[in-house]
């Protein structure tokens, strides 16, 4: 069995059922996604890892009512990509995955820089390109004018 496999079936046990959802033509670059609850992404990171995910990429999405992290992960194995959603309010402090995966720390340093997405106990939150004294998050849809800023039930329906 691949571990694709085994992580599927892990996150069907660990989270609420409809949480998790399929694509079995690998046509949106993952083999599933998952909602994960903000107070348990670590828990769920963790099982990731410890079945044998790697934490490949991550990023924010803002919405007028709501933010979002999605995390990629892999195996190493064909057609394993998979991701974990996570909501939240805008001011709410997400936990940090650095403790788990190495990557999280500048993974999540980026994202922080950009969305302004704060991660608690993060261990370096340093800026990485923009100004140290930088007071503006330019992937946030406040920062300028944008006509496209909609609810995620709008995009996501």
């Amino acid at each position: 069995m691949m571990k694709r496999d085994l992580i599927l079936q892990k996150l069907r046990k660990l989270l609420p059922e409809g949480a998790v959802s399929e694509d079995e033509g690998y046509e949106s670059g993952v083999a599933f996604s998952a909602r994960v609850p903000v107070a348990r992404i670590v828990e769920i990171a963790s099982a990731c890892d410890h079945a044998g995910a790697y934490l490949e990429s991550m990023t924010g999405l803002d919405f007028e009512d709501t933010a979002e992290i999605v995390y990629h992960f892999h195996t190493y194995e064909p057609k394993s990509r998979f991701s974990l959603r996570v909501l939240f309010p805008h001011e709410e402090k997400i936990p940090t995955l650095s403790g788990i995966f190495s990557s999280a720390v500048w993974l999540e340093r980026e994202v922080r820089e950009f969305f302004g997405y704060v991660f608690a106990d993060h261990p370096d939150p340093r800026n990485l390109l923009l100004p140290e004294d930088a007071d503006f998050h330019p992937l946030r849809k406040t920062f300028g004018k944008i006509a496209a800023y909609r609810k995620r039930e709008e995009i996501y329906a």
